[in-house]
């Protein structure tokens, strides 16, 4: 089997990727696509596709390499979630992830969950680039293409969800083994799949446009980064996965552009957050430039190629074990800038590698005072209380943020932490637990809470811990009625 038929397949069967796919003819003949969202609820209901979306994510938690960083994620999730505001047939809270993969990709499933490599930033010059692809992922989620997907294979619905998910995975590590359990899933695709594919990709790149223009960003970024990434990618021998996947011809980017040009002309300012964003990911996950890189943009004439490229270099001091060096790159921008999340997130993992406790917690209360709902900000005054020993102050802020965001991975594994070492062992399980069944493993999630039962005397505690577990066993009961 080619690369290109696994990817394919990997592709249309699970993630709609963001990559325009092939089909310019059929493009051509309908300028005026109907919207389809709408249909699918006899075959499954938004509630039921939530609860698969559920699923879904409970796997990828527990087997995908997602980046579970502060200001990447608030950074991600307010372009998501500008999209989304602007966005009709909304039907449930989108939620926006960073995978830390270098291919160009990004990926959407029911739900509201929308995956994105770091990759693709990495690839993208202007935060309305980047936007398009969200805008584009968000249209596959109102418009219910995987249910619609699933529905042409309701011969064998169980089956489809369960291979799907497990078939992914799989084919994170092995493509070859990735695709052999789609074609066992869902048998071979046909013509016919590939062209409801195409008629997703169409109505995607349409609705996708529209989202763009409403919520404020450039619509000419969808057909600029796609006709950058064909026309850098075209005489290549091994181009990205979404190019393998979806070819890039010239007359379907020569659409996408007729319907950009044909939307209102914005001049956006260039973003000092999308900057910022891109010089973490590459300093920090990527290793994609080096620090001559960074110190070649720091010397830039742009004032914000210049701040992008020092704090870059800042976060590669500071990872590389030079503090010192972090502190005077990373000080002037923060003078500057006091409130910038970017900038207040890398000075406060500055002062806890000085060890100076005192500094950074005295600070971050100020921080927190100013803005108490803030995810960067109480999540970094959490971790800087947990290092300073002030579990009493962790535990508080931690517990205050859990009841507005009660699944952030994140939160709950600090929790467990600073339970942990204030020695409350019976909360430490139970805060495990919620964290591991958050990963799908729901198993090992009851096992920790009857081993909370053992830590604990209080009869309310027992009653509380008995009912979760009959919500865990009765959610596995859930996951498996879909296998």
């Amino acid at each position: 089997m080619s690369t290109k038929t696994v990817h394919f397949l990997i592709a249309c069967l699970f993630s709609f990727a963001l990559s325009y796919s092939a089909g310019s003819a059929a493009a051509q003949a309908h300028q005026n696509l109907p919207e389809i969202g709408t249909t699918g609820a006899a075959f499954m209901s938004i509630e039921r596709e939530q609860v698969v979306g559920d699923f879904y994510m409970r796997q990828v938690r527990a087997q995908a390499p997602i980046i579970y960083d502060p200001v990447l994620n608030s950074y991600l999730n307010s372009i998501g979630q500008r999209l989304v505001r602007n966005t009709s047939g909304v039907r449930y809270p989108f939620n926006f992830f960073w995978i830390n993969n270098k291919e160009i990709n990004a990926f959407a499933f029911m739900g509201g969950y929308v995956g994105v490599h770091t990759g693709l930033i990495n690839e993208a010059r202007t935060e309305s680039e980047l936007a398009a692809v969200l805008g584009h992922e968000v249209a596959h989620i109102t418009q219910r293409h995987m249910v619609r997907r699933m529905q042409e294979q309701q011969r064998s619905m169980p089956m489809t969800i369960a291979g799907i998910i497990g078939s992914i995975l799989i084919g994170m590590a092995n493509p070859e083994a990735g695709a052999a359990g789609l074609y066992a899933t869902m048998g071979m695709a046909g013509q016919s799949q590939i062209n409801y594919t195409r008629m997703y990709e169409q109505e995607a790149d349409r609705i996708g446009l529209s989202v763009l223009a409403n919520a404020g960003f450039d619509p000419r970024g969808a057909p600029n980064f796609f006709a950058r990434l064909a026309e850098k990618y075209r005489y290549v021998s091994k181009p990205p996965e979404m190019l393998l996947t979806h070819p890039l011809p010239d007359s379907r980017i020569a659409d996408t552009r007729a319907r950009a040009e044909n939307m209102q002309r914005v001049n956006i300012a260039p973003s000092l957050e999308f900057a910022l964003a891109k010089a973490r990911i590459q300093a920090r996950y990527m290793n994609e430039a080096s620090a001559s890189n960074f110190e070649s943009m720091r010397l830039s004439r742009d004032p914000i190629e210049q701040k992008a490229g020092q704090y870059g270099l800042a976060i590669r001091a500071l990872d590389n074990g030079n503090a010192e060096i972090a502190q005077k790159l990373i000080k002037p921008l923060l003078d500057n800038a006091p409130d910038n999340l970017f900038y207040i997130d890398v000075q406060t993992d500055i002062l806890l590698a000085k060890k100076e406790y005192d500094t950074v917690v005295n600070w971050l209360r100020g921080k927190y005072i100013q803005q108490p709902t803030e995810p960067v900000i109480t999540l970094n005054f959490a971790n800087a209380a947990l290092q300073a020993e002030n579990t009493a102050l962790a535990e508080q802020l931690l517990r205050d943020f859990l009841l507005r965001e009660p699944k952030h991975t994140l939160a709950l594994d600090l929790l467990t932490q600073v339970y942990d070492r204030s020695g409350k062992r019976a909360a430490m399980y139970e805060t495990r637990a919620e964290a591991l069944a958050l990963r799908g493993n729901f198993r090992l999630a009851v096992d920790q809470l009857h081993e909370a039962h053992n830590h604990t005397d209080n009869t309310l505690t027992h009653k509380r811990l008995n009912a979760r577990i009959d919500q865990i066993e009765s959610l596995e009961q859930q996951v498996q009625q879909l296998m």
